[in-house]
């Protein structure tokens, strides 16, 4: 009976993972090779499996693989890195444009 319990749990779990992997896997926004924040740290997508994700991070150690059970990535905070050399303009780079459209030049 504890034996049908424990192994209904197991399986359960298993499914679970299974599932969420194949919704991470089906994902069009995440993809392998692509670079993202994992909780605050750069990494990399390096594996999207069924049960679990291999992420390369970036640490003070160097480069370390994470695997991550897939039942638990809905519950990281998972941000793309979409063009790693934008960024915000700073007051000096604002007020340089707004005299610059005063002169007539172009940027």
């Amino acid at each position: 009976m504890i034996g049908t319990v424990l192994g209904g749990l197991a399986i359960k779990d298993i499914c679970m993972s299974f599932i969420s992997g194949l919704k991470f896997k089906l994902t069009p926004q995440f993809k392998e090779g692509d670079k993202i924040i994992l909780d605050g740290y750069p990494a990399i997508i390096i594996k999207v499996g069924l049960v679990q994700s291999v992420f390369g991070c970036y640490t003070d150690q160097g480069l370390t693989w994470r695997y991550i059970s897939n039942s638990k990535i809905e519950s990281l905070k998972l941000e793309k890195v979409i063009d790693s050399d934008a960024h915000m303009d700073s007051a000096f780079e604002k007020a340089q444009k707004i005299q610059n459209i005063l002169e007539g030049k172009d940027d």
